[in-house]
């Protein structure tokens, strides 16, 4: 399959450096690439949708179809299904009522059964279609209320400000092991995740009795539709150990040998496909033009990341808040711990050659909990615009923390760390109201607030907030920060390869 980047500068629509930009914005910011393009304004959704759809070989579902989507149909596919799949049912289309699903990725057929059990339609009645992950996660939140994580929500202010330009990256030189601690250490497992595994990997394509190239997969027609061929669905039980009959197979080339997509492919009534290829306007689903909300509207209802300092909403909730230390309700779930070193140089050096950004906060957690005993909680900030938005968190005790968002305009610890490229800390009695909220979001109504910036080639995208004792010595945490940024100036360098 055709890279996305790749596709979007053959076809003018971007050029190579506004790719490159937006691959490094998306190993600190995370999302997928379309998502980070459009926030750095390089594109807008539809085009995205478009070249996605192309890129799957799937119709693409645009603005003015999720607009005349049928609230009916929605209501028949559960909560639970739409959340698990990212998929949101749209339309019927054409006289056999077809039902278009719309999905951030190519849905496998065990779970288009699973959609076609829910909406009481037969398997070869859905048509799967493409969409922005930006968009999807909207339509989740306002179709079946699945709250959107802050990552995928506008900071405050007039726009998220341009990635720095790292036209250079240096990558500090690992610190030197005696020859018995390299002994001893192995280079740690770096397995790709499963879960984007999942995600990214289509399935072999369908076999078609046509030529190739006589109908591109991404189009439908608008007109009768006199014959169709659907491609055979074939999902055996597996051996004993496989993945259930609801999940894709994670990993392995044979693995999806007999999994082929649900492929509609359709005869005008004259029979010439050709003709259907050339016409421009069947690039996505034929719906009509009409009844867009404006961009005026759109404004009105937008929603905007919510920071500790918009919690509270009156001085004693506020003192009710700093009390009882809690913020949020909505625990943002934790990632499995992996654990990496014997001791903090070895897990260091682990962080340091990491291959993904969410291995390299997973293991910096894991090095906070286990080299920093007097660092109580600790969260990794990712700074986006006018916020700095919660990553990966640990507090000593197994709770989970709230989802947590810190305003960079209020003052406090985490602004002047970033702009001074320094670590800052406070005693309790000592802090700002806004760095109050902030150790209060992080359990503790005692000890220190400290913030550790992660440096990427001198300039900081993310901090570590961390609640510590008073006087609580924080050379392991700043040596862990220093690891990060080594490595995310190794992944930003390799993403402009």
């Amino acid at each position: 399959m055709a890279r996305l980047g790749e596709l979007l500068v053959a076809a003018g629509l971007l050029t190579v450096t506004q790719v490159e930009q937006a691959l490094r914005a998306q190993v600190v910011w995370g999302g997928r690439l379309g998502t980070n393009l459009i926030e750095l304004h390089y594109l807008e959704l539809d085009p995205l949708s478009r070249m996605l759809g192309q890129q799957h070989r799937l119709p693409a579902a645009l603005a003015r179809h999720f607009e005349k989507a049928d609230p009916e149909l929605q209501r028949r596919l559960s909560p639970e299904v739409a959340e698990r799949f990212s998929c949101v049912p749209l339309l019927r289309m054409g006289p056999e009522r077809h039902v278009v699903i719309a999905s951030l990725a190519q849905l496998p057929p065990r779970h288009l059964a699973i959609i076609a059990d829910e909406l009481a339609v037969d398997i070869t009645r859905l048509v799967p279609a493409i969409a922005a992950e930006l968009r999807i996660r909207y339509q989740l939140e306002r179709v079946y209320h699945i709250r959107r994580a802050a990552r995928y929500l506008r900071a405050r202010g007039k726009t998220i400000p341009p990635f720095p330009d790292f036209q250079v990256l240096p990558l500090p030189r690992e610190p030197e092991l005696d020859p018995a601690a390299a002994a001893r250490l192995a280079p740690p497992a770096l397995p790709i995740s499963t879960q984007e595994m999942a995600v990214f990997r289509p399935p072999p394509e369908p076999s078609i009795p046509w030529e190739p190239s006589a109908v591109p997969a991404s189009v439908l027609p608008t007109g009768d539709v006199t014959e169709r061929s659907v491609a055979p669905l074939h999902a055996p039980p597996g051996p004993p150990g496989a993945p259930a009959p609801d999940e894709p197979p994670l990993d392995g080339d044979d693995t999806y040998d007999d999994l082929v997509p649900v492929a509609v492919i359709a005869r005008t009534a004259t029979g010439e496909l050709d003709d259907l290829a050339r016409h421009d306007t069947l690039d996505d689903l034929a719906i009509p033009v009409e009844s867009i909300e404006d961009e005026v509207t759109a404004r009105q209802r937008r929603k905007y990341v919510r920071t500790i300092a918009d919690a509270p909403s009156s001085d004693s909730e506020r003192q009710t808040l700093l009390g009882r230390i809690a913020i949020r309700k909505a625990a943002v779930a934790e990632a499995p711990r992996i654990m990496a070193g014997a001791t903090l140089g070895e897990a260091t050096r682990a962080i340091r050659r990491s291959t993904d950004r969410d291995r390299v906060a997973d293991l910096v957690i894991d090095a906070l909990d286990r080299f920093a005993p007097t660092c109580e909680a600790a969260i990794m900030l990712v700074v986006r615009g006018a916020a700095a938005i919660g990553w990966r968190s640990f507090q000593r005790g197994g709770n989970a923390l709230g989802e947590i968002a810190v305003p960079m305009e209020d003052g406090g610890l985490v602004p002047r760390a970033i702009e001074q490229n320094t670590t800052l800390r406070k005693p309790r009695g000592e802090l700002d109201p806004i760095d109050q909220l902030l150790l209060a979001s992080l359990g503790r109504s005692t000890g220190e607030l400290a913030v550790v910036p992660i440096s990427i080639a001198h300039k900081v995208m993310c901090v570590i907030a961390m609640a510590t004792t008073d006087h609580a010595p924080l050379a392991g945490a700043e040596a862990i920060a220093e690891a990060a940024g080594a490595a995310f100036a190794r992944l930003i360098r390799d993403a402009s390869r």
